[in-house]
Order: structure tokens, then C-alpha cells, then sequence
């Protein structure tokens, strides 16, 4: 009788701590990557966990912010522009859906006047990257 329950308990011990470890794998979270960049008139914050863009106009100066957001390590390709139209504090978050492990780069510029015009004065304000 006696091994009978030592064979048991060397195999349901084993098997217990199998299926606890397991499940302590499969509920740990995946790797998060968040990166932010800007200068007086423009902020943008990339968050991967939900893949949220935070823009946000930081200065009364007439301009606004476009943030060029290029996932492009692998296919499909992703490449979008995202305004926040002159106003100071105005700011919006966008839900994006990209595609995983990719390099996000992110460039933010200021533009004042018509962005869709030639006379309009654009300028460099920060670039980074940061991983879906």
C-alpha cells in the first residue's frame, strides 16, 4: 500500500507543478514598448500595449503638428500622417491596429500656414523609434 502512494505522489507532484508553471506562462504579458519625443510646439507618445499615438499641440504659435508614424520592417508596409490642427493643448489619441514586432519610427514636424500649400513653412522638431 505503501508504494502505491509513493508511486502516485511521484507522479501527481510532478504533473501539478507542470500544469502550474504553464499556466503561469501563458498568462504573463507580452513585452510592451512606449516611446515619446518632442519639443515646445509638438509631443507625440507611442504606446504599443493597445498601439495608441498621443499628439499633443504644446504651444499658442499658429502652427500645428503632423507626426508621420512608418511601421515598415516587414509586410505589409504601414505609413500614416496624424494632425493636430494649431491650438494650444488641443491633443488626440489615436487607436491604431499595427502589425506586431515591427520598428515603429515616428517623425514630428510643425507647419505653419496651409500644409498643402508651397508657401507653407515646415520644420523638423524630433524623431524616434519605438517597437509594436
Amino acid at each position: 500500500m505503501k508504494a502505491i502512494l509513493k508511486r502516485r505522489a511521484a507522479t501527481v507532484i510532478p504533473a501539478v507543478a507542470a500544469a502550474l508553471l504553464a499556466g503561469g506562462l501563458a498568462t504573463a504579458p507580452a513585452a510592451q514598448a512606449s516611446g515619446s519625443d518632442g519639443c515646445a510646439g509638438g509631443y507625440a507618445k507611442y504606446t504599443s500595449k493597445g498601439d495608441y499615438l498621443y499628439v499633443k499641440d504644446r504651444k499658442a504659435d499658429g502652427r500645428s503638428v503632423f507626426v508621420n508614424l512608418e511601421a515598415a520592417s516587414g509586410k505589409p508596409y504601414f505609413w500614416d500622417t496624424f494632425q493636430v490642427t494649431r491650438g494650444a493643448g488641443k491633443s488626440y489619441t489615436w487607436d491604431l491596429d499595427l502589425p506586431e514586432k515591427r520598428t515603429v519610427r515616428i517623425i514630428i514636424s510643425l507647419v505653419k500656414g496651409d500644409p498643402y500649400s508651397a508657401d507653407s513653412k515646415w520644420t523638423h522638431c524630433a524623431t524616434f523609434t519605438s517597437r509594436t
